[in-house]
């Protein structure tokens, strides 16, 4: 087997590598092919054995140099601050633990007031269009032509005005709770983005 067919081995026995460690392997052999000055036509699977053999050995000897690289970042130090991160939580528990309640509570009751709110007005809004409702009918029962009319005219401005009323308060609070979602959603894509 020639040089160019034992490389063509190793690269293809190689495939399975990072494309990075398989082009240094490549490199490696190639360089060292031209530097012992070997024959185009020498049989060189005489000398390096089977090439099958030799990426075995090579995969064995690159994973475990990928597994000291890793062992070598975990250096002491971050594994003390994450020591340290974890003792701090764990001491300030007593104290984070109750604030972390009183600001959930807080926000509860934000929503809870605001929902209260909300049906508050709805529910006023719904009892000013059944006034106008009740005067239009009352106009039905009075004496006179023009204390009809005004019951009507009343009646229907009434109503109008608890019609309006009930869009407004539907409105704001659509647009408050889509306030609050954008507000959530922006949060929460800050925090992946700093992950």
């Amino acid at each position: 087997m020639n040089k160019s067919e034992f490389l063509k081995a190793l690269t293809k026995q190689l495939k399975y590598l990072p494309k990075e460690d398989r082009e240094d392997a490549i490199s490696y052999y190639t360089e060292y092919f031209e530097d012992s000055g070997i024959d185009e036509n020498e049989d060189v699977s005489l000398r390096f054995g089977d090439p099958k053999k030799l990426a075995g050995e090579i995969i064995n000897a690159t994973t475990m140099k990928h597994i000291y690289d890793n062992e070598a970042k975990r250096s002491p130090k971050k594994t003390a601050k994450i020591i340290w991160i974890s003792i701090i939580s764990i001491l300030s528990l007593p104290i984070s633990l109750p604030i972390a309640i009183c600001l959930l509570i807080v926000v509860l009751t934000l929503f809870i007031t605001l929902f209260a709110v909300f049906l508050a007005f709805l529910w006023s809004a719904i009892a000013i269009m059944a006034a106008g409702v009740g005067i239009f009918i009352a106009g039905f029962f009075v004496a006179g032509i023009g204390q009809k009319l005004v019951c009507f005219g009343i009646g229907l401005i009434v109503f109008a005005v608890g019609m309006a009323i009930c869009f407004l308060t539907i409105l704001v609070f659509v647009l408050i709770v889509r306030l609050i979602v954008h507000i959530i959603k922006k949060t929460a894509s800050k925090r992946q983005k700093k992950e």
